[in-house]
């Protein structure tokens, strides 16, 4: 019998062994394929300190992580959808950096910027290449192609420090409206400002502008159109295009900024545009992450899906409807939707893509949530 046993060992134990040996090569041809695969698209940085992204996701994702309940298994889909997403949907992105927009989470490492940075400069080279992007006449009622803006439309340059402007537009950097990062001025300062710059809510507005120390991007502008619609204003557009794109089609910029007579404005205020917490809170809206992915598997709104802000990008511009179609589509366009980042500038863009889609969408910020999660405040005011 022991001859026996001793036999069957000797028989099994190079099985085991090899099936160890089998298996953990596996794993490691799996890390390697995700090494090459998804942190191909992070530009090659994946120093996670043994942080595991498809556990966070599967942790932040779970509605019942949180007070917030909804109706649709959002950790499944972010992780089908976003963390296996190939490089092409972030390869679109551009490399703003909103400067008020930097983190609300105190445990922002310096690897996550430095992975964000890549992730950005990776994207910014292969949005270099020219595509095609065409506007429906939906499209059109809240973008405006350089082509068709004319005399009786107010151009207002958003920009911070910019040099260039188109010829006859108003300067206003978006900085005039914020009393703190992420918080605009009263009502009534901001009417102050507009009527001082010879804006009235009667008058055609077509904004533009990038945030040019951040290296481009146009939140600014889709940030400063929000507000304009929370004021009431009827006839504001975003301008589908740069004071650069404008002079490379033959027309004139300049340096000078326009000078008009003072108007008065008077605004009608509406809050159709933005979300409180207690409407996030309610689980009847759909909540959309536009941070990075960095920033969402570190902390997020619990029940969030992340559609970072650069997927709706291609270059400065926003993508048009039939790629937009593609990056919302987990979306239920008979729901509303929510879309934050830290302070909401960022998210100003996918909000903005939504309204060109169509959606009912409202802008939110991270440091709002987090200041009534924590009365102490632990968001960053950056």
């Amino acid at each position: 019998m022991g001859s026996e046993l001793s036999l069957i060992k000797s028989k099994l134990i190079p099985i085991i062994v090899a099936g160890v040996a089998l298996l953990a090569v596996v794993l490691l041809s799996m890390q390697s394929a995700y090494a090459g695969g998804e942190c191909a698209s992070l530009g090659g940085a994946c120093d996670d300190g043994g942080w595991s992204g498809a556990d966070k996701l599967d942790e932040i994702g779970d509605p019942t992580a949180g007070q917030v309940q909804t109706s649709t298994n959002w950790p499944a889909k972010s992780r089908e959808v976003r963390w296996n997403m190939s490089a092409s949907t972030d390869s679109n992105a551009s490399t703003e950096d909103e400067t008020d927009d930097n983190t609300a989470n105190s445990k922002t490492t310096s690897s996550d910027s430095q992975n964000e940075n890549i992730t950005d400069n990776a994207a910014k080279k292969a949005a270099q290449e020219p595509i095609t992007i065409s506007r429906s006449d939906e499209a059109r009622v809240i973008m405006a192609p350089l082509e068709d803006v004319t005399d009786a439309d107010i151009l207002l340059d958003v920009s911070e420090n910019s040099s260039t402007h188109i010829s006859g537009s108003v300067v206003l950097p978006y900085m005039e409206f914020d009393e703190t990062a992420g918080t605009l001025k009263p009502v009534s300062e901001i009417s102050r400002i507009l009527g001082d710059a010879g804006i009235s809510r009667d008058d055609s507005v077509v904004i533009y502008g990038q945030c040019l120390p951040c290296g481009g991007g146009p939140s600014v502008a889709t940030y400063i159109y929000w507000m304009m619609k929370g004021l009431g204003h009827e006839k504001v557009k975003l301008l589908d295009g740069t004071a650069e794109d404008w002079e490379a089609s033959g027309q004139t910029t300049t340096s000078e900024s326009n000078v008009l007579p003072a108007k008065v404005y008077t605004p009608a205020e509406t809050d159709d545009f933005n979300a409180t917490y207690d409407l996030v809170e309610s689980g009847q809206v759909q909540i959309v992450d536009a941070r990075t992915l960095q920033e969402y598997g570190q902390s997020t709104i619990p029940g969030s899906i992340s559609i970072p802000y650069a997927s709706v990008l291609y270059g400065d511009r926003i993508k048009d409807e039939s790629q937009l179609k593609k990056v919302f589509m987990l979306l239920d366009k008979d729901k509303p939707v929510v879309v934050y980042t830290n302070t909401g500038m960022k998210a100003s863009v996918v909000w903005f893509a939504l309204e060109m889609m169509r959606y009912d969408a409202r802008l939110y910020s991270y440091q709002d949530w987090m200041a009534h999660k924590s009365p102490q405040g632990n968001a960053s005011s950056q």
